[in-house]
């Protein structure tokens, strides 16, 4: 992801609620919870579609509330899936 979009700010996103992800390729995001490691902006996430769930670093989000990170590391599908097809916590 890039920081250089206009607009973009650091951000930890709250445990619990669902971002959408601010590239073409779209997506939603539920934050799992806080990782306070070597970043201050790390947050576990999981894609509400595919299960996929993963520590992203360096999280900001834009003026219209979507959200991106610079990177991600840890990534592995959750079994069993946590979330339903809405994206809420099962």
């Amino acid at each position: 992801m890039s920081k250089e979009i206009k607009g973009r700010t650091p951000f930890s996103p709250e445990p619990g609620k669902i971002y959408e992800l601010a590239s073409p390729s779209g997506g939603r995001f539920l934050c799992k919870g806080l990782w306070y490691g070597t970043q201050l902006f790390d947050t576990w996430m999981i894609n509400v579609r595919s299960g996929w769930s993963f520590l992203a670093h360096g999280v900001g989000i834009y003026p219209d509330g979507r959200i991106d990170w610079d990177y991600s590391t840890d990534g592995r599908f959750e079994t069993p899936p946590e979330i339903d097809a809405r994206g809420a916590k099962a």
